[in-house]
């Protein structure tokens, strides 16, 4: 069965008042989940809702997802479309229609509009200042700006610097709200690092981006086999991806150490029925892979183990926010007695 979805929207008398729609419909085409993605206009623009309708069934879509690309319930949600769809049942019995909620108040809105409110006040803050060129001070500022966007004061003190780090890294303040920490997970880390443990990447440029002076300071090392000869001839001969099988290939040197996924969802399933199974014992896994496909379902899993863990809600992860948590608990591991309790 082929899925043509129409992203609808209002339209504008102005061309680039209706730009946003078509650069949406993009987006979702870029993430190859549905056969073919259309954006259409209920008034004052080009492509109306039936003149797509009608090219999305020519291409053989026999289900046509419709969603309403409005922020809010009003009479288009309720009673336009609607009414526009029971119209287009008629003209094509044979294809399935579905229409989809609007956007509607959403936490995702929310974020959007704060981080727009936070940039424009932070343009108006620092928009005239100097042009500054010394690290440090870049880095300073980083932090004085990351500091008032987010209001850290209900987030317990050593979750705050891998937070901090965490946006400094991406350039998202989005990980202020979901970043989520396993009770223990920080002080575990710290533990584990001072202990001499070693820290597993599923990625080379995971691996390259942590700073191992430190941790080999403490006895350990920061290892990654995705490029390994056995691990590709094995996962060739498997037909799985490196990601796995360098997790398995791996699992003796977890124990009492750190995991860092922050690429390879498969790596982070692999990891979490390593440790299901008794095959592996890391002290901690950081588990952020990015992606469309698998991230968020393995994000989902690693919440239900026994050790603890650092993660997020949703896609995104990557590389670099990986990096900075590590990162940000080697150095709260240099200068923290992680006997003693932060709160």
């Amino acid at each position: 069965m082929k899925t043509g979805v129409i992203l609808i929207s209002h339209g504008s008398k102005l061309s680039s008042g209706n730009d946003g729609l078509f650069k949406v419909a993009d987006m979702l085409r870029a993430m190859n989940r549905w056969d073919m993605v259309e954006a259409a206009f209920l008034q004052l623009a080009e492509p109306a809702f039936p003149e797509v309708v009608k090219k999305i069934v020519e291409r053989g879509a026999s289900r046509i997802v419709v969603m309403p690309l409005l922020l809010f319930k009003g009479n288009h949600v309720y009673k336009d479309i609607p009414e526009m769809i029971e119209g287009e049942k008629k003209n094509y019995p044979q294809v399935e229609f579905v229409y989809s909620n609007n956007i509607g108040a959403d936490e995702r809105i929310a974020l959007i509009a704060a981080d727009r409110i936070h940039e424009v006040l932070t343009e108006k803050q620092y928009g005239s200042r100097q042009r500054i060129e010394q690290p440090q001070a870049i880095v300073d500022e980083s932090f004085e700006i990351i500091d008032n966007l987010v209001d850290f004061g209900s987030v317990p003190a050593l979750h705050r610097p891998i937070i901090q780090r965490a946006i400094h890294a991406t350039g998202d303040t989005e990980y202020a709200y979901n970043l989520i920490f396993h009770p223990m997970a920080v002080e575990t880390g710290i533990r584990s690092l001072r202990d001499g443990k070693n820290i597993v990447t599923d990625v080379n440029m995971v691996k390259a981006g942590i700073t191992k002076g430190p941790v080999e300071k403490f006895g350990g090392k920061i290892i990654c086999k995705i490029s390994d000869k056995s691990v590709i001839d094995e996962a060739k001969r498997l037909g799985k991806t490196r990601a796995i099988v360098s997790m398995q290939q791996s699992a003796h040197e977890m124990k009492g150490g750190i995991v860092v996924i922050g690429n390879a969802p498969t790596a982070l399933f692999e990891v979490i029925d390593l440790i299901k199974k008794g095959l592996a014992q890391p002290a901690l896994v950081v588990g952020i892979p990015v992606g469309f496909v698998g991230a968020v379902e393995a994000k989902y899993e690693l919440k239900g183990i026994s050790v603890p863990y650092i993660t997020n809600t949703n896609r995104k992860g990557g590389s670099a926010v990986a990096v900075s948590i590590v990162n940000a608990i080697i150095k709260l591991a240099k200068k923290i007695n992680v006997f003693v309790r932060v709160d």
